[in-house]
């Protein structure tokens, strides 16, 4: 970890496609979630082109609501997802969350990054500690892709 990002990597079986899937499906992402603190997708459709908004419902660390809109950065289907959250109707923090899958012989690499470099925002930057969601969480919230991806093909 450095002082502007923390990335996670780790090798899964399901295949780009079934992950990347999950990952473009905000329906999906409280189940993904391994931080806790989402909530409910308010926007469900799933993502198709850098530029789309998404909204979801989230908690904080004390459990109190609030809402956000995650701006789409990059989408390069079966690759690269990456979005912006900003405060729902305000542009984003800075804060950017990518997901990278690079297929290997035998598996995924999947690789989450949350980098919160371009944050000028002060008054964020004095009320919370960054990042919000460790190593450990992100982590678990790969783990929980690869379980969902796995079951891509078995729903009809």
């Amino acid at each position: 970890m450095t002082d502007k990002f923390v990335q996670v990597t780790a090798d899964v079986a399901p295949s780009a496609a079934s992950i990347f899937a999950v990952l473009a499906n905000p329906a999906k992402h409280v189940e993904m979630d391994g931080s806790g603190m989402l909530v409910l997708a308010r926007a469900p459709e799933v993502i198709t082109a850098v530029g789309q908004i998404f909204a979801m419902s989230m908690k904080d660390e004390q459990g109190r609501s609030y809402e956000v809109d995650n701006h789409v950065a990059a989408f390069d289907a079966d690759r690269h997802i990456a979005w912006l959250p900003g405060a729902a109707g305000a542009e984003p923090l800075g804060i950017r969350w990518d997901w990278v899958l690079e297929p290997t012989e035998t598996d995924t690499r999947v690789t989450q990054r949350c980098d919160w470099s371009q944050v000028t925002n002060e008054r964020y930057l004095a009320t919370f500690t960054l990042p919000r969601v460790s190593a450990e969480k992100m982590r678990a919230s790969i783990e929980k892709v690869a379980d969902l991806a796995s079951r891509v093909g078995e729903q009809p």
